[in-house]
């Protein structure tokens, strides 16, 4: 609150009348910055009394009826509760589903004392709000969730996204509460699993599943994979398009095929390919810079208005596509140039589409929960079935941290769970400016541009996300940046490819990264200070 004191100090009174508009428009910009950030908070304190307002509406119905004894008719499923989504909707005019999302979140608050005076405080949006709500709500010991209100409000601090900070709320509930999790997995899907198929204007329908997350994970990897094998970079459609048109020839539609429809005739995914070179060259492609993350998921969540604005851009690059752009998995760090872009190479094996192996990867040490591949964090519960049920999971360990000897700046092996890291009251030592990664001499590989496989799929593996402010992309979607960049002409002099000069970044924020918007600085925990050159602030991203 002290923050938002000095900022009121700093910012000009508003008349709220039109001619706000030509004196915002005249503001300097470290006026408008303040400005902006005032009127955020100010703007969640209102939409948190707005929710807790229009529950009131709803329970008082609720309360009336029950004391009038009200009868309602047996046939009717859930009467009361369509009374009183049905009251605060007509009321406020609001669609059903809003006032249902309002009414269950002001029920989940009611045991969350600590969330919901950060709700009020306007110190976090409506959509932090509920995601915490609604992960540490099921939590039943009054201590357990009085621990997890504290840590999950110091994960929503952070400068992630939306659908990150949910992930690092789900690892912690399913370490407090294993046995619930997968109490609670086993009945939702007794309760909620579903395929709904719904018509939709210009021809089109709307699918949605509620299904085990093996089935989506499986479903994301042969759609990423079909893609990756058949489409070349210069295929016109968007990549939603060739999303939809795989999913049909995977569905069994009738006469459904995907191919390649850039129309050349030595497209790499039209013709037979030879056999993969011992090394990698540069391709010299003309390959579409835009990214997928960039656009806004028109289909949002039934938020409040005021709060869309606010997080959709996170959700946009947290919800990710299910396939590798061509350009997103190369290694293109010198200023985006042609020549140092790599085409993506398809994969060679003979691994049939509906034979994938999917990745699990578990700590032996207990700092981390399982992570299944194309899904996210489960349950050791649902971890060991997959193991043990035959379905195709190759299982794998987290990654070790390669931190040189000379470095003494962090003990960490590996990186714990963002929840525990939060005991840590000293932040970690950069680890070297020079972007040698705290090597006095070059390991092999370092001086060699192009990054290998396995250096890139552990990268992968220690960041989960593209490492910008506020992105939730998944990394095996991201560019493997340079920090300090990489000088072709004298490698021994620029930044080396090296574990801790390396991080994940999609198209986009890997473009402002190179447009020096912010300046990266990664620590020895791999968290990375990103500096505004001209304002001097800093903001902190951590690897999931």
């Amino acid at each position: 609150m002290a923050d938002t004191m000095i900022q009121t100090n700093q910012v000009p009174q508003l008349s709220m009348t039109a001619d706000d508009a030509t004196m915002i428009d005249h503001l300097p910009v470290e006026a408008a910055t303040a400005l902006a950030r005032l009127l955020q908070r100010q703007e969640r304190q209102v939409i948190a009394r707005k929710v807790l307002s229009a529950a009131r509406i709803g329970h008082t119905v609720y309360d009336e009826m029950l004391l009038s004894g009200h009868q309602t008719n047996v046939h009717t499923t859930g009467a009361v509760d369509k009374a009183v989504t049905g009251k605060v909707s007509t009321t406020l005019g609001v669609s059903v589903p809003q006032a249902t999302a309002w009414m269950t979140l002001s029920f989940l608050l009611s045991t969350l004392p600590t969330v919901t005076a950060a709700f009020l405080d306007g110190d976090h949006s409506l959509e932090r709000i509920r995601i915490i709500a609604n992960e540490i709500g099921v939590l039943s010991d009054d201590d357990v969730r009085a621990f997890a209100e504290t840590r999950a409000l110091q994960l929503a601090e952070r400068n992630q996204a939306d659908t990150t900070l949910r992930d690092q709320v789900v690892e912690m509930v399913i370490a407090l509460d294993p046995d619930g999790a997968a109490d609670r997995r086993e009945e939702a899907a007794a309760r909620d699993q579903n395929v709904r198929v719904r018509r939709d204007t210009n021809g089109h329908c709307s699918i949605s599943v509620y299904a085990p997350g093996e089935m989506g994970a499986h479903l994301a990897a042969r759609i990423a994979k079909m893609i990756s094998e058949r489409i070349c970079p210069r295929d016109p459609r968007r990549q939603g398009q060739v999303q939809v048109a795989a999913f049909a020839e995977i569905q069994g539609l009738p006469g459904a095929h995907l191919s390649c429809e850039c129309g050349r005739g030595d497209c790499s995914r039209a013709i037979p390919l030879p056999e993969e070179p011992s090394g990698l060259t540069d391709l010299d492609i003309d390959v579409d810079e835009t990214d997928p993350s960039d656009d806004v998921d028109a289909d949002a969540d039934v938020t409040d208005d005021l709060e869309t604005t606010d997080d959709a851009q996170s959700d946009a690059d947290g919800d990710a596509d299910v396939t590798d752009d061509a350009e997103t998995i190369t290694d293109d760090d010198a200023d985006f140039d042609a020549t140092d872009t790599e085409e993506a190479q398809p994969d060679t094996d003979t691994e049939s589409d509906s034979q994938l192996s999917l990745s699990l990867i578990t700590d032996p040490s207990g700092q981390r929960e399982a992570r299944l591949e194309y899904f996210g964090v489960i349950d050791n519960s649902h971890a060991r079935s997959l193991i043990s049920s035959g379905q195709l999971v190759t299982v794998s360990e987290f990654p070790t941290l390669d931190i040189p000897s000379i470095n003494t700046a962090t003990s960490l092996d590996r990186i714990p769970a963002a929840w525990r890291r939060l005991d840590d009251p000293f932040p970690a030592a950069p680890i070297d400016p020079t972007g040698h990664g705290g090597h006095l001499l070059p390991p092999s590989g370092a001086l060699t541009y192009r990054i290998p496989a396995w250096l890139r799929e552990k990268i992968i593996e220690l960041d989960g996300t593209c490492r910008y402010p506020h992105c939730g992309r998944p990394a095996s979607e991201c560019q493997i940046d340079h920090l300090v960049k990489f000088v072709h002409q004298d490698p021994i002099t620029g930044g080396w490819t090296v574990e801790f000069n390396l991080m994940p970044l999609c198209t986009p924020d890997h473009q402002r990264k190179h447009m020096g918007l912010l300046i990266p600085t990664m620590l020895s925990d791999r968290a990375v200070i990103w500096r505004d050159p001209v304002t001097g602030e800093t903001i902190t991203t951590y690897p999931r």
